[in-house]
C-alpha cells in the first residue's frame, strides 16, 4: 500500500483558490483507487478556524481522510514557520503517526519553507514532490510578479528593484529570504511547474531545468468526465452574456472588462451583458470604489453575483456566452480556462504568460493584455454573431490532456 500525503496551504472550503483544488482533486481522486492510501493535510489559520483545546489538529470537512493543521507565527516574508515547538511539532507527530510514501506540498505558505526540512528528516525515504502553483518563491510581493507603486510587469527579481516594492525591507533580508527558500527547494525530489512559462521563471530564477517537470493542472473533481453543454439559446436581437469568474482584486482585471464594457456603450453597442461572479472581500477599498463607479456607470449591463461555488460553475457558464479572463499578471495555470473549455464555452483571454499558454491550448482567443479597446473588439465580434458559441476544438484536447490520472499525485 503506497501512502500519499497531499498538503494544501489551506480547506478549499474556506479559501477557494485554484491551488486549494488542485490539492483537493488530487486526493479525492486517490481515495479509493487500488494499492493506495491518501491524505489530505490543509493549513488552517486562525481566521479560518480555531483548533480544539489540546491539539493543533481539527477536522472541520466531511471529506474522508482530511485533516487540518492548525497554523500560526508565520513569516510570510520569509516563507517561515516560527513555532517549531507547537505547529512544526505537531507537523512531525503527524508524519511520525502516518509515515507517507510521498508527500506533496502545494505551497510553503503556512508550514513554511521549515514543513519541507521537517519532511525530509522526518521521512528520509519519501519521495517529497512541490507543485508550483504561483511565484511566491521568487517574488516576495504576494508573489504577483507585479511592480507594487503602479502595478507594471515584473520580470525578474533583483534585491535593488525589490525595494521598491518592500522598502520596509533590506538588501540582507532579500538575500536571507532566497538563501531559505533554496536551500528547502534543494529537499524536493520533483518540481512541477503548470505552466511552461512558470518553468521558464524558474529556470531564470537559478533552478536547474533537469528539477522542473511542466505538467498542467488537471481538471478539479467532477470535471474530469464533464459533458460539454449545449450551445446556448440566444435568439435575433438578444444581448451576449460575458461571465467573469475570479476574485475581485486588481491584479484579476476586472476593472478592463467594465471599461471595455464602457467604449462599447460609448460606441453605441447595447447587445451585452456582464455577468460578475467573485468575492470582494479582499479587495482594497480604493479598488472597490474604481469597480462599484463603473459598475454605476454601466447601469443594468452589469450584474455582480458575488461568491459562488464550485459545484454551481456548470450551471452559471450555461447561461453565458463567453469567459472573460482580463487579468494583468501573468498568472500560471488557471483553472477557469481550462474548466470553461472542457465544458464548451469560449474564453477571452489576455495573451500574457501563463494565461496565455493555457487559453491558446484551451482554443481561446487572445487578446492585448491591458488593452481595453482590443478586449472590446473581441467582445463586439461575439456581439455581432447573434449566435450561440462554443468551443469545439478545446474539447477532445481538455478532456484528454487534463483528467486527474494523467497527474501525478
Amino acid at each position: 500500500m503506497m501512502r500519499i500525503l497531499q498538503i494544501a496551504p489551506a480547506f478549499f472550503e474556506f479559501q477557494p483558490g485554484g491551488t486549494e483544488l488542485c490539492a483537493r482533486s488530487l486526493h479525492r481522486a486517490a481515495l479509493g483507487q487500488p494499492g493506495i492510501e491518501s491524505h489530505l493535510l490543509a493549513c488552517v489559520p486562525y481566521w479560518h478556524a480555531k483548533p480544539g483545546v489540546g491539539s493543533d489538529f481539527l477536522t472541520p470537512t466531511r471529506g474522508a481522510a482530511e485533516t487540518g493543521i492548525a497554523v500560526r507565527a508565520f513569516d510570510s516574508f520569509h516563507l517561515s514557520q516560527l513555532d517549531d515547538l507547537g505547529v512544526l511539532r505537531s507537523f512531525r507527530e503527524f508524519l511520525e503517526n502516518y509515515r507517507p510514501d510521498r508527500i506533496h506540498f502545494h505551497h510553503l505558505l503556512y508550514l513554511g519553507v521549515e514543513g519541507i526540512v521537517v519532511a525530509r528528516r522526518t521521512c528520509p525515504k519519501a519521495e517529497i514532490l512541490l507543485t508550483l502553483h504561483d511565484y511566491y518563491a521568487i517574488c516576495a510581493n504576494d508573489g504577483l510578479m507585479t511592480k507594487k507603486p503602479d502595478g507594471a510587469l515584473c520580470y525578474a527579481a533583483q534585491p535593488h528593484a525589490c525595494l521598491q516594492c518592500l522598502p520596509e525591507a533590506s538588501l540582507e533580508d532579500f538575500a536571507l529570504r532566497e538563501q531559505g527558500i533554496r536551500a528547502a527547494l534543494d529537499l524536493v525530489d520533483r518540481l512541477i511547474a503548470p505552466s511552461a512559462f512558470l518553468r521558464d521563471r524558474f529556470i531564470a530564477w537559478g533552478i536547474p531545468a533537469e528539477r522542473i517537470a511542466c505538467q498542467p493542472n488537471a481538471l478539479p473533481e467532477g470535471w474530469a468526465g464533464a459533458q460539454p453543454l449545449p450551445p446556448r439559446e440566444r435568439r435575433l436581437g438578444e444581448p451576449a452574456v460575458f461571465g467573469f469568474f475570479a476574485n475581485i482584486m486588481p491584479h484579476k482585471g476586472l476593472h478592463l472588462l467594465l471599461e471595455a464594457a464602457l467604449w462599447l456603450k460609448t460606441q453605441g453597442v447595447a447587445g451585452f451583458r456582464i455577468a460578475v461572479h467573485g468575492s470582494d472581500k479582499h479587495a482594497p477599498e480604493a479598488y472597490k470604489a474604481r469597480i462599484a463607479a463603473l459598475v454605476e456607470t454601466l447601469g443594468p449591463a452589469v450584474s455582480m453575483r458575488g461568491a459562488y461555488g464550485h459545484e454551481e460553475l456548470p450551471s452559471l457558464l450555461a447561461g453565458i456566452d463567453a469567459v472573460v479572463v482580463p487579468s494583468v499578471w501573468w498568472e500560471n495555470d488557471p483553472l477557469i480556462v481550462r474548466q470553461s473549455a472542457a465544458i464548451g464555452r469560449p474564453v477571452l483571454y489576455a495573451d500574457l504568460g501563463g494565461l496565455a499558454e493555457a487559453g491558446a491550448q484551451s482554443g481561446g482567443t487572445g487578446f492585448a493584455a491591458g488593452d481595453v479597446a482590443a478586449l472590446a473588439q473581441r467582445m463586439l465580434g461575439i456581439i455581432q454573431a447573434e449566435e450561440s458559441t462554443r468551443t469545439e476544438p478545446a474539447l477532445a484536447v481538455i478532456g484528454q490532456m487534463h483528467r486527474p490520472e494523467k497527474r501525478p499525485a
